[in-house]
């Protein structure tokens, strides 16, 4: 069952094959392999394909106090990208951050603007959620999961440009402003530990394709202790974490598993022979896959990508397959038909070899 297969990757178990997530927002992918139309059922349409695909865990992260809800209050823009990613599964972004000053956003106190609720209430509806979305997905490992781990509540609130003002401007005030979003997340994640889930993403963008934002002694100084707060206390329950950020966080990998994580979901951009030979064998593996292969490559190229990833972390019992990012529209459907069978010739285990 693909759900005990997922369990056991997380859990550092090896199984009959690679284990497998993927986050897929492909319109006409979706509808040939389920055979449903996504406009009209969506959710339906997603789980068959991901049955059928064999896949193994489901890309989750919920915040139900996200600071677009609020801003959105304030008539900031939003635009929707359906035609450069997809028609069915539309992303939304924000285009517009109605700050005037540092002043302002170094300030801000999410306790005293946002209605936050409760621990008990917290929990009580992340158990709602997460069991809800389990019992769909029946056949996959739903993890539980948040979106703004810590930096990702200033990016979404002030935006990326304003935070890097406000971090240069005046540090001390700073970090006090970091430190009133990891009380946030800190709630968050006490409530999560409540819930019955097995693993938790912690997704925090922190990194561009060049690496890190900021220096790794600023992050050590200022992020990285908040990292170790928040995991240890999903981690304090069993409850496996798992790293997400966009970028290369080869540059502070290391911090990362100092700092407690359990796992790293990684971009094409990552040394993923250096990660999986330094923490292979201690911890969860997702992704490596390059987009751009599946995106502009021809057979071959999709072949080797899968066979190179495989090679250098397939051995590795907590290894996820898994294509950086997402897969949207304009990724070529053969070249998605090729990448799927790939995984499943290449990614079988006889006896603890990969075939």
């Amino acid at each position: 069952m693909c759900y005990d297969r997922g369990l056991s990757a997380v859990y550092l178990e090896e199984s009959d094959k690679i284990a497998q997530v993927e986050f897929i927002q492909h319109t006409d992918f979706v509808f040939r392999i389920s055979g449903l139309d996504p406009f009209r059922r969506r959710e339906e349409a997603l789980k068959r394909t991901y049955d059928k695909l064999d896949l193994d865990m489901i890309w989750f992260t919920y915040d139900p106090l996200h600071p677009w809800n609020f801003t959105k209050r304030k008539g900031e823009r939003f635009a929707t990208r359906a035609d450069s990613w997809s028609k069915a599964f539309p992303t939304t972004w924000r285009e517009t951050f109605s700050i005037n000053s540092v002043e302002e956003v170094l300030e801000f106190d999410p306790f005293e603007v946002w209605d936050v609720p409760s621990l008990n209430e917290l929990a009580e509806h992340f158990e709602r959620i997460h069991s809800r979305t389990q019992s769909f997905y029946k056949n996959q490992l739903v993890p539980g999961g948040t979106y703004l781990t810590c930096f990702m509540w200033l990016v979404m609130t002030f935006g990326l440009k304003w935070t890097i003002k406000a971090a240069y401007y005046d540090p001390r005030r700073f970090k006090r402003l970091l430190d009133r979003f990891g009380q946030l997340s800190l709630l968050q994640v006490k409530a999560w530990s409540r819930t019955s889930i097995k693993a938790f993403i912690s997704h925090d963008d922190i990194c561009s394709t060049q690496g890190p934002f900021f220096s790794p002694k600023w992050m050590q100084k200022y992020l990285f202790p908040w990292y170790e707060k928040l995991w240890h206390e999903l981690r304090s329950k069993g409850i496996v974490v798992l790293f997400c950020s966009d970028g290369n966080i080869t540059p502070i990998v290391d911090d990362i598993a100092k700092a407690g994580a359990d796992g790293f979901i990684i971009e094409e951009c990552c040394d993923l022979d250096y990660i999986a030979r330094k923490y292979g064998n201690d911890k969860v593996i997702i992704g490596g896959v390059d987009i751009g292969v599946l995106t502009y490559g021809n057979t071959e190229d999709v072949v080797n990508e899968v066979k190179r990833c495989i090679r250098i972390a397939g051995p590795y019992p907590g290894y996820f397959i898994n294509v950086s990012g997402s897969i949207p529209d304009n990724v070529p459907l053969h070249n998605l038909e090729i990448y799927f069978r790939a995984c499943k010739k290449y990614g079988q285990r006889i006896r603890g070899v990969l075939m």
